[in-house]
């Protein structure tokens, strides 16, 4: 019997050990890429755009959006707008200015949302659409 027991804890022991072999294991180079953040941010009163891709994490990709918009409104009141993370963002405005945005998969779906979203306020148009990786 007890010999029984030790032939299991031994095939579970080399189980564990062929179990943690595979999940260290390591990658392929070139599989994997890193994550990508971009951002879209707004002045309401000056309609003022920033926009930010390529950035490894959403709050870099927001300031640096933000930082942008300043920039060109210089009235305080800049805010992001959108932000996606290995996707593509869109921002769409109607004629007074209004906005709406979105984001997807490809530039399309990210157009398709943008405007979705911005037709609340009247007919509106894409302005601009990026993907976070460009």
């Amino acid at each position: 019997m007890n010999h029984s027991w030790s032939k299991q804890v031994g095939w579970l022991g080399m189980t564990l050990v062929t179990a943690v072999a595979l999940v260290t294991l390591p990658t392929p180079a070139g599989n994997t890429q890193p994550d990508t953040f971009g951002a879209i941010s707004w002045s309401r009163r000056t309609g003022a755009q920033g926009y930010a891709w390529g950035y490894n994490n959403r709050a870099a990709a927001e300031n640096r959006s933000l930082r942008e918009c300043e920039a060109s409104a210089g009235t305080g009141d800049c805010r992001v707008m959108v932000w996606f993370r290995n996707a593509c963002g869109s921002i769409a405005q109607t004629r007074d200015g209004s906005v709406g945005t979105g984001w997807g998969s490809n530039p399309a779906l990210a157009e398709k949302y943008a405007l979705q979203s911005c037709r609340q306020y009247g007919p509106c148009r894409v302005s601009r659409t990026f993907c976070s990786n460009e």
